[in-house]
């Protein structure tokens, strides 16, 4: 079974094995499904290996630990001296006004 869009009657459906009228092959992996909507509208569906999500070969993985550890040091060094600006600034409160409470 195929989900299949049919831009006739603007829909998505169901493309069973009973409606499909061809089945091409139309380069290394990808292959073309036609057939009718239950309408009797022509649909297309292209699938195969070219159509499914791979790996992004740009990618080669997380971060060397010579830049990671550095930077957890500085954003620890970071927060601790931003913290205590805020703290003398602002009164921290963690209690939520009467309002808000449900009895």
């Amino acid at each position: 079974m195929f989900v299949v869009y049919c831009a006739v009657c603007d829909r998505r459906t169901l493309l069973g094995v009973d409606e499909v009228d061809w089945v091409e092959n139309l380069a290394r992996g990808m292959i073309s499904v036609s057939g009718h909507c239950p309408r009797g509208h022509e649909v297309v569906v292209l699938t195969g290996d070219a159509f499914t999500p791979h790996e992004d070969p740009r990618y080669f993985g997380p971060a060397p630990r010579v830049w990671t550890k550095p930077l957890a040091r500085l954003r620890a060094w970071l927060r601790a001296r931003l913290r205590g600006r805020l703290r003398s600034r602002f009164e921290v409160s963690r209690d939520l006004p009467g309002p808000f409470y449900r009895f």
